[in-house]
């Protein structure tokens, strides 16, 4: 009898191993596609609370649901929370909308080449039109898409 049972202990661990094999496997076509970008901002802007001054910003969104933002020359960043909003149908500039509100810019959106995302704080304010939207050139330096 305990040669029987270990030997179905045994079997459920090595379907329990397969199952876990599949997903690992399975997971790499859905894996996030990694996109670095450079911007250089003209003016000061906000993103999270956090106050950034005008100049050159690296843009990386290696970590699925987030983005770092970081002065290019630096090695400190700051993370902020963004959620994919919309796939356009066409490929486009890849670029960060900014909008003016409170007499600050605010960080509301980076556009990819094949995707948009919409920073969480600022949600509520995606797609948004308005004569104090600015949008700045977003340079690919590096991407996992091609």
């Amino acid at each position: 009898m305990t040669r029987t049972f270990s030997r179905f202990v045994f079997a459920i661990f090595r379907a329990g191993a397969l199952v876990c094999m599949m997903l690992l496997f399975s997971g790499f076509g859905l894996a996030q596609k990694v996109v670095t970008g450079r911007a250089a901002i003209p003016f000061n802007f906000w993103a999270e609370g956090h106050e950034f001054q005008a100049g050159n910003y690296v843009f990386d969104d290696e970590v699925p649901g987030s983005a770092t933002i970081h002065r290019e020359g630096t090695n400190s960043g700051i993370g902020v929370s963004m959620i994919l909003y919309t796939v356009p149908q066409k490929k486009e500039d890849p670029r960060v909308i900014l909008v003016r509100r409170d007499e600050r810019y605010f960080l509301v959106e980076i556009w990819g080449v094949q995707d948009r995302y919409v920073l969480t704080a600022e949600f509520e304010h995606r797609g948004e039109a308005s004569e104090q939207r600015r949008q700045v050139p977003l340079t690919i330096v590096k991407s996992d898409n091609e």
